[in-house]
């Protein structure tokens, strides 16, 4: 019984300290800061992107961004910068022609140097779309994740959590169907985004 006791304390004691460890981790990676040159403006194109769900592709001719990116050292990854607009031409689902829209700006955050070379990982928050066709109509909602390519000024979208509501599309599109956009977006503007 005390031999029990002794390796369950110890357990416990090994498991709070790898909890401290995580924590403490994931503290310090909060706390990085950035350096965006030159920052500012923004705007971005992106040629056939597409939105997945399990039964059907969304596929587009083209997608266009613009925001703004904060200035200069010292920047938090949550919120470096903000797409204002994002509007998306030529979108058809298995030849029926769709509407896409989006509602209210998203954050654009980075959330750490990415494996991929001279790239920062990040995100694309409160996504609020809309998407409309014959007899079909949904809305998508949730966050993109890719990363930045500090030298080809390209932003990659490869992944994310996008969920399906308010469905009514003939059982093409459901509710809490999950989906996955994929885009490769050209960055106008020379922006560097680089770990301080």
């Amino acid at each position: 019984m005390r031999r029990f006791t002794r390796n369950a304390a110890v357990a416990a004691a090994a498991a709070v300290a790898a909890l401290g460890l995580t924590v403490t981790q994931a503290s310090a990676t909060s706390l990085d800061t950035w350096t965006v040159t030159p920052g500012g403006s923004f705007t971005a194109t992106a040629t056939n992107p597409t939105l997945t769900v399990p039964a059907a592709t969304l596929e587009c001719a083209s997608s266009s961004a613009s925001g703004t990116l904060d200035t200069g050292s010292g920047n938090p990854g949550a919120g470096i910068g903000t797409i204002t607009t994002l509007s998306f031409t030529d979108c058809s689902v298995i030849g029926i022609d769709f509407d896409v829209t989006t509602a209210g700006s998203m954050p654009l955050n980075v959330n750490g140097v990415s494996s991929v070379a001279n790239a920062v990982d990040g995100s694309i928050t409160n996504i609020d779309a809309h998407v409309e066709g014959t007899a079909c109509s949904a809305d998508f909602t949730g966050q993109v994740t890719g990363y930045y390519k500090n030298d080809t000024k390209q932003l990659v979208i490869n992944d994310g959590n996008l969920t399906a509501s308010n469905a009514d599309c003939l059982g093409v599109i459901n509710d809490d169907d999950p989906a996955l956009y994929e885009a490769v977006y050209a960055v106008s503007g020379g922006h560097t985004i680089t770990l301080d």
